[in-house]
């Protein structure tokens, strides 16, 4: 069976949330933990307190930090075009915003 493994430790569980959120869009089931530690601040160290983002099937531990590592190094500004429409979408979209077609696979790994 396989075992879960953590693959990211978020500043904020907004952070986090997003970042379980590109995972599980590309078909890594992952969980956050610590959700509700932010109320133990003070009471327990801020590093046991920080939201984590564990994947299900410790396989998938290394392609989900490449693409959570190519999600952080993208700069702001960067672009890419919808194949289908043609359209200029931000780099960190995973599908066109005009047609809502699938872009080309930047996060695949």
């Amino acid at each position: 069976m396989p075992a879960m493994k953590r693959v990211h430790i978020a500043p904020t569980l907004i952070d986090a949330q997003l970042a379980a959120d590109l995972l599980g869009s590309l078909g890594i089931p992952n969980h956050i933990f610590n959700v509700n530690a932010a109320g133990a601040l003070g009471e327990v160290p801020f590093v046991n307190a920080q939201p984590e983002i564990w994947v299900d099937d410790d396989s998938q531990a290394a392609r989900a930090r490449e693409i959570l590592a190519r999600h952080a190094s993208m700069r702001a500004d960067e672009e890419q075009s919808c194949p289908h429409c043609g359209e200029t979408n931000p780099a960190h979209f995973l599908s066109c915003w005009h047609c809502g077609n699938a872009l080309a696979g930047r996060f695949s790994v």
